[in-house]
């Protein structure tokens, strides 16, 4: 049931694309998303990987594919921190990943279901579970972070039409055998401003660059870990409620040499009302 109601969001907003009406304009809108708005926050949230793996010294190449759908569930934290945020957890979660053992699979679902993430007011991103980053030992899908992708970082400022700003975040990685830093750099652009059905939205779209740096322990075994990767996204936002209407982020990481796995993954988002 969960995967029809998916499709049909995903059906009614490519229905609704062809009522927008309006374009951009010279005039400038504040860009921002209002955590204290709402009580609770709902989206559908979708992850799809394609990816292929080769093993040193063998000609061989294997292909791999999985999903992920939930439902990303988000509880207001205002008075509970310095500054207005959401935390967010995965509710209904269906996760599909055949290259990967039994047991893996479970531990991971596990983690889904029990995983944190809050996001505040200034942008910032914390995850509650790093440790040993299930799903990146087989076939390197980073999918605990999966969700810190396709979050737009807004300005928190009036910005017109092809105006641009960066972000750059970093979050800690935990390791069996080490410790890590892992940066997220964004390059934002906003494309254009409209009205939709008599809504005032804000469509903008990113380029971001993804790196690991693992020390101690954790470098004996980089070529487990997707090292660096790189991708594209985008998003349309409620420019008055200030809300996050939907995004999609296109991801695409390779491993160290020793590893040669390459992977694609779509990350989309939709808000429930």
């Amino acid at each position: 049931m969960f995967h029809g109601k998916f499709l049909k969001y995903g059906f009614l907003s490519t229905v609704m694309a062809f009522f927008i009406y309006g374009c951009g304009s010279g005039e400038k809108v504040f860009l921002e998303i209002d955590y204290s708005g709402s009580a609770e926050w709902q989206y559908l949230l979708g992850a799809d990987i394609y990816g292929t793996a080769a093993e040193p010294d063998n000609d061989s190449v294997q292909t791999f594919s999985g999903s992920l759908r939930a439902y990303l569930h988000g509880l207001n934290l205002t008075g509970e921190t310095d500054s207005p945020a959401v935390s967010f957890g995965l509710r209904d979660v269906t996760f599909i990943a055949p290259f990967l053992p039994e047991d893996e699979r479970e531990d991971i679902h596990n983690r889904l279901s029990e995983m944190r993430v809050i996001i505040s007011e200034n942008n910032g991103i914390s995850l509650s579970d790093t440790l040993g980053m299930p799903g990146v030992l087989s076939g390197g899908w980073d999918i605990m972070r999966s969700v810190a992708r396709v979050m737009p970082a807004l300005p928190n400022a009036h910005m017109a039409v092809k105006s641009s700003w960066e972000r750059e975040q970093r979050f800690p990685l935990t390791t069996p055998t080490g410790q890590g830093d892992v940066l997220l750099y964004q390059f934002f652009t906003l494309d254009s401003v409209y009205f939709n059905r008599g809504v005032q939205e804000a469509a903008l779209s990113w380029a971001f660059n993804y790196r690991v740096a693992l020390v101690d322990g954790g470098a004996s075994s980089s070529h487990k870990y997707p090292l660096s990767g790189s991708g594209r996204g985008n998003a349309v936002l409620d420019v008055k409620q200030k809300k996050l209407l939907k995004s999609k982020a296109n991801f695409q990481v390779t491993h160290s040499q020793n590893a040669n796995v390459e992977l694609n993954e779509i990350v989309h988002l939709e808000a429930v009302e």
